[in-house]
């Protein structure tokens, strides 16, 4: 019989711990989680574990007994507790530990003892990292049992502390696929690491600000008089890592801003999710052998429309596509049992070349039971009106559900489909997904204006009502400059929208795709990360926590800098309706007087700041190189505007343009470490000359500011029929 191991280990700061709290909320159960789905082997536990919902309940039990004396983690003999970890711990446990060694000895100056083995006799004072039973003696009280995935314990009384979480790890499949590359030390949970980032984070009072030493900020040695408290919690989103998903591992290899994630406890989740489309290499695979797989065209071909292979659609009421799935579902499980999902998300390019046999159109409703419409086109410039499609996709998505149910009855898998595009997003009028569907939800009401939001809101609403499993999948944009290193920082839509999905019983997150421009969104990153591990906490007090932390007696000139840069944002997201067109127009909305304006709050910071830790100057000088990349692409932005609006001058003003890159690439050798992540603007610093030359910037994240991507006809006819070109 095969095993997986199954280790279920499940200062008092009071502004952490305010900001953390919020009422107990139930969600919808579903069938038992993968772990039941596999025979295990329980090691160390009191109980075995509970395994009552796949989303759980998000619920933060906190009790601090103040009456009680603290506990000091470096006694006054100069001694630092020892930590004991669990006998056979898992990798990122043993790696946690380290972690927090690490951290008490930066701030108390005396490293911890890292024990892997019981010692006898006992400590008489320790700190326990992840369960074992004769920590039972030394918390009276204390129930260690998890009944929830990613479930975490900790514990400190005036002589133990106890850091404790739910980990499930298979030591025979720890490498497994990532998105680029295999991902080692891989578990299916990592309740104990993220206990003791929580740890380190509330009790200890180390805030993780932006990646990198300078934007750790570590409290002084009185915080390591640990006040006796119990704290039980357990996270709702289990996919956290796909808000920063290029940071994931499998898609970069370790560095500090994938570390920061590991931090905020994110990267290392407990639901693992691919954010693209299943069938887009069946094509490859199976046009030759297997044509009536694919969609049956107007002109009686299959698919022959669209011509890209990743975008042909199939025919979902064939048989043969449903049993090829399964047989390649059955090949999946077969080489990594622990997959969270099977995937049937329909390939993009939502207009073109859906099947019309009639065994497919069958799923849709009758087009006299909906006023909504879709046009799907075909080659030759064949077009139909139509219902959307979303019934079909839900049919398709309910009829794998079944058939893998027979086929796999203990696989413990979601079934995942996308609410996605203008043939998917709307709610269908007569089907329901079955219990174990996984609707993603590609409502893109984050980061975009009001009446696109609330459309969006009430589309993703309407869902959340006929489904159990629900994911927040957006594609983000760049209306207020995210993927161009303007300060996209809506921190009131944020506090907003991440209770609102989670009120909506949403279990996980994908955004597509922020592009770690740190100096000019750190708060707004920090925010959203806090929010992505506690979605009830309060954000202000968060962003409040922050500038204090950050800046020190310079906060509020900074608190003030944020709200300007966030006031200027979101006037310009508002004030034009177009998406595409927002960020076109920046320099209308972020003029030189806005400019002024922050140039006056970083002058007023660094005076507040000029006589106290130094780490506070090095932070404004951070957010400060924010300021000016932003000021140096609005400029830019505005010399392409001119060359948009006097075609005749365009050469002599993409010379200006050209000047002002230059410049811009002479500045950027300067900006901090994850500042500006310049790659993504078509500027790698470590390339030679030659072969930033031999590379022309024609990435789509600056389409409008570089003459080598001018607008596209379509921008320009968007920008202009805004009516805002104004003089």
């Amino acid at each position: 019989m095969k095993h997986i191991l199954t280790l279920d280990i499940m200062k008092h700061m009071p502004s952490m711990n305010e900001m953390t709290d919020h009422p107990h909320r139930t969600t919808a159960k579903r069938r038992l989680s993968i772990a039941l789905a596999i025979p295990l082997v329980l090691v160390s536990v009191t109980a075995p574990a509970q395994h009552a919902s796949r989303i759980g309940q998000p619920s933060r039990k906190l009790e601090v007994f103040a009456n009680r004396a603290a506990l000091p983690l470096i006694s006054p003999d100069g001694k630092a507790l020892p930590i004991l970890v669990t006998e056979g711990a898992p990798p990122h446990t043993k790696a946690a530990a380290v972690t927090l060694a690490d951290c008490i000895e930066r701030i108390g100056g005396v490293r911890p003892q890292i024990l892997e083995k019981l010692p006898d006799p006992v400590p008489a004072r320790a700190i326990w990292v992840g369960h074992q039973p004769a920590m039972h003696a030394a918390f009276p009280g204390v129930d260690f049992t998890f009944r929830h995935p990613e479930e975490m314990v900790l514990a400190a009384n005036e002589n133990h502390v106890a850091i404790t979480g739910r980990d499930q790890w298979d030591p025979k499949f720890s490498t497994v696929e990532g998105r680029r590359f295999p991902i080692t030390d891989a578990q299916q949970e990592y309740g104990t690491a993220n206990a003791v980032f929580t740890f380190l984070q509330e009790q200890v009072g180390i805030r993780w600000l932006y990646p990198g030493e300078t934007g750790t900020d570590y409290p002084g040695k009185e915080s390591l008089n640990i006040r006796p408290f119990t704290l039980r919690y357990h996270p709702q989103f289990r996919d956290r890592s796909g808000v920063f998903y290029q940071l994931e591992r499998g898609y970069i290899k370790a560095d500090p801003e994938q570390n920061w994630t590991k931090h905020q406890r994110l990267l290392l989740d407990s639901f693992t999710f691919d954010g693209g489309h299943y069938f887009k290499d069946w094509w490859e695979k199976y046009g030759k052998t297997k044509p009536e797989l694919f969609a049956l065209q107007p002109d009686g071909t299959r698919g022959t429309f669209p011509e890209d292979p990743q975008r042909k659609k199939l025919c979902e009421g064939e048989p043969l596509v449903w049993q090829t799935w399964l047989d390649e579902q059955a090949e999946r499980l077969a080489a990594y049992p622990h997959h969270d999902v099977l995937y049937t998300m329909a390939n993009d390019s939502y207009f073109d070349g859906h099947c019309t046999d009639p065994r497919s159109r069958a799923w849709d409703p009758d087009p006299s039971e909906t006023d909504l419409r879709l046009t799907i086109s075909w080659a030759d410039n064949i077009k139909q009106e139509w219902p959307p499609l979303s019934d079909r996709y839900v049919h398709f998505a309910n009829k794998l559900s079944e058939l893998a149910a027979k086929r796999f009855p203990n696989h413990g898998c979601l079934v995942m489909m996308n609410a996605y595009g203008e043939a998917g997003k709307t709610v269908p009028v007569k089907a329901k997904p079955r219990d174990d569907i996984l609707v993603v939800s590609v409502h893109n009401f984050f980061l975009r204006h009001k009446a696109m939001r609330d459309e969006e809101k009430q589309q993703f609403t309407e869902w959340s009502r006929i489904c159990k499993q629900l994911y927040w999948r957006p594609n983000l944009g760049n209306q207020g400059g995210t993927q161009t290193g303007y300060p996209d920082v809506p921190f009131q839509q944020a506090m907003e929208d991440f209770r609102f999905a989670a009120e909506h019983g949403v279990m996980g997150l994908f955004f597509d795709t922020f592009f770690e421009h740190w100096a000019p969104n750190a708060p707004f990153f920090y925010l959203i990360s806090q929010l992505t591990w506690n979605p009830y906490a309060d954000g202000n007090a968060l962003l409040d926590d922050y500038y204090r932390r950050c800046y020190g007696p310079a906060a509020a000139p900074m608190k003030a800098y944020w709200e300007l840069m966030a006031q200027t944002r979101q006037t310009m997201v508002e004030t034009v309706a177009m998406p595409r067109v927002s960020l076109l127009r920046s320099p209308t909305f972020f003029t030189p007087e806005v400019f002024q304006q922050a140039d006056a709050l970083i002058s007023q910071a660094k005076t507040a700041a000029a006589n106290a830790d130094a780490k506070y100057a090095a932070r404004i000088a951070f957010t400060q190189s924010g300021l000016v990349h932003t000021r140096f692409m609005v400029e830019i932005r505005a010399l392409m505007q001119k060359s948009e609006d006097k075609p005749k001058e365009r050469e002599a003003i993409y010379a200006e343009v050209l000047k002002k890159w230059a410049a811009w690439e002479t500045l950027a050798r300067t900006f901090p470490p994850h500042a500006i992540n310049t790659k993504r603007l078509g500027f790698d610093a470590s390339a030679s000359q030659a072969e930033r030359e031999g590379k022309k910037s024609s990435s789509r994240r600056i389409m409008g500011f570089h003459p080598d991507a001018p607008l596209s006809k379509r921008a320009l006819r968007e920008m202009f029929g805004e009516g805002l070109d104004l003089k």
